[in-house]
């Protein structure tokens, strides 16, 4: 019995015979050709192909009578190692489509995990969840209860004002700290016409919320309808605080006796010409004020003089002590008017 590996390497050999004895009678061919038989020749390929079909035949003839009993025998060894070998195969299939199935069923089952002993294992749900819930409860604690909330405040730069009336004007009593804003409570501040700027800052306890202000300045007292009230150099109405014999009083004789509201002005010209005749009279401590006339006093000589109102004072008391030095005391005035120096004139007391 020949083995697979013997049967082949004889039918290589055949098959290089083959080819061999094909070229040899291709290479016969070419030279048995004459010039009678034209001057074309024979396709080489067709007459190699026959060669090789014919003697491919006899080869399988001759084989077939002289080795029937080898034929046989390899063929009975093919058939016996199919037989064994395609079991073999088949099984080996059905094993490897088993495990498949077996791993695709342990990827739906959890994965079981085996946790060494001494360690404590926290899943992350119940971490997330405890995370969670702490955050709740400082939420509560800041926001809800009233650790936080402002009762009080650190107040600096007041003069005229009390820490309570500032406490009360910023509004953030009652308040929670993580609510407030201090941008708005400074706007805040200083709508009050009382304060020309603030500072604000919001920190933790103690000191929870401390302002700075800078109270507006007064530098004249107007008084009317028997309410006083006080004025800053840029014209803007205050509350009088407290008494200041130091500062000019104006008093106005107007039919309109209703007092000016706070937070309102007065004109700028009011107070320049009042801060000026204040200087060149320091003497002056109440100046009255006409709607029509301007600013004006009683002298001491007992006559009202009136300087209207803006920055010429100076030239109008020049031309006021001119009219007293040429006419008084032959006149006795009653009234001197000089609010347009370029035309003055002057009431007399007596009249013929």
């Amino acid at each position: 019995m020949f083995s697979v590996d013997r049967k082949r390497r004889e039918r290589i050999k055949a098959k290089r015979a083959i080819r061999q004895q094909d070229q040899d009678a291709s290479e016969m061919q070419m030279k048995k050709m004459t010039a009678s038989e034209g001057h074309v020749k024979p396709a080489s390929g067709r007459t190699a192909r026959q060669r090789r079909r014919k003697l491919r035949k006899e080869a399988r003839e001759s084989a077939a009578q002289t080795k029937p009993v080898e034929s046989a025998s390899w063929l009975a060894t093919v058939l016996s190692d199919n037989l064994v070998l395609k079991p073999r195969r088949l099984r080996e299939r059905r094993a490897i489509r088993q495990r498949e199935r077996e791993r695709r069923k342990g990827l739906d089952k959890p994965e079981t995990r085996v946790r060494p002993m001494g360690v404590i294992w926290i899943s992350w749900r119940w971490l997330s969840g405890t995370i969670s819930l702490f955050l709740s409860v400082v939420l509560y604690i800041l926001l809800a209860t009233d650790t936080f909330v402002i009762n009080e405040i650190a107040v600096g730069g007041e003069r005229y004002v009390s820490p309570e009336w500032v406490f009360e004007a910023t509004g953030v009593a009652g308040r929670n700290l993580f609510l407030l804003d201090a941008k708005d409570i400074e706007a805040r501040l200083e709508r009050n016409p009382s304060i020309a700027d603030a500072q604000v800052y919001v920190s933790w306890p103690p000191n929870e919320v401390s302002v700075i202000i800078s109270e507006r300045e007064p530098v004249l007292i107007w008084e009317q309808g028997g309410f006083r009230v006080w004025i800053d150099i840029n014209g803007i109405v205050m509350f009088q605080r407290q008494e200041r014999d130091d500062l000019l009083r104006i008093v106005h004789l107007g039919e309109d006796e209703e007092p000016l509201g706070v937070g309102s002005t007065i004109d700028q010209d009011i107070i320049t010409g009042a801060l000026q005749l204040q200087r060149k009279l320091p003497s002056i401590k109440v100046l009255l004020y006409d709607p029509i006339k301007g600013l004006g006093f009683r002298d001491e000589r007992n006559w009202r003089a009136w300087f209207g109102v803006g920055t010429d004072m100076e030239r109008r008391l020049l031309v006021y002590e001119q009219i007293i030095r040429t006419n008084y005391p032959a006149i006795q005035f009653s009234e001197i008017d000089v609010s347009d120096a370029d035309y003055p004139y002057f009431v007399s007391r007596f009249t013929d």
